[in-house]
């Protein structure tokens, strides 16, 4: 009976596993496309953001400015999370 129960028990693991894999995979698929909508939006809203800025009279440099700040910005985040995900390598790689 021991051997019976122990396979039955791990059966049980696998199944549940596999179905919360499953449930993580759709999540994330989900968020993905959320992520495209919301992308597509902004970019729309950016534009008219654009034009009414245009229409207010600020200038292309002050745009163009505010763009190239926005570019260094994402380049500073990536990196950060690069560092960080280093940071957690390492800490996980050098304590176990």
């Amino acid at each position: 009976m021991r051997r019976e129960e122990h396979a039955l028990r791990e059966q049980s693991f696998f199944a549940n596993t596999n179905t919360q894999l499953d449930e993580f995979l759709d999540r994330g698929r989900a968020v993905l496309g959320d992520l495209g909508q919301q992308r597509e939006i902004l970019k729309g809203t950016q534009r008219k953001l654009y034009t009414v800025a245009n229409t207010l009279g600020v200038s292309g440099e002050t745009i163009r400015r505010v763009e190239r700040r926005a570019k260094q910005d994402k380049w500073i985040f990536w990196i950060g999370v690069v560092i960080f995900f280093g940071f957690c390598w390492a800490v996980l790689h050098f304590l176990r």
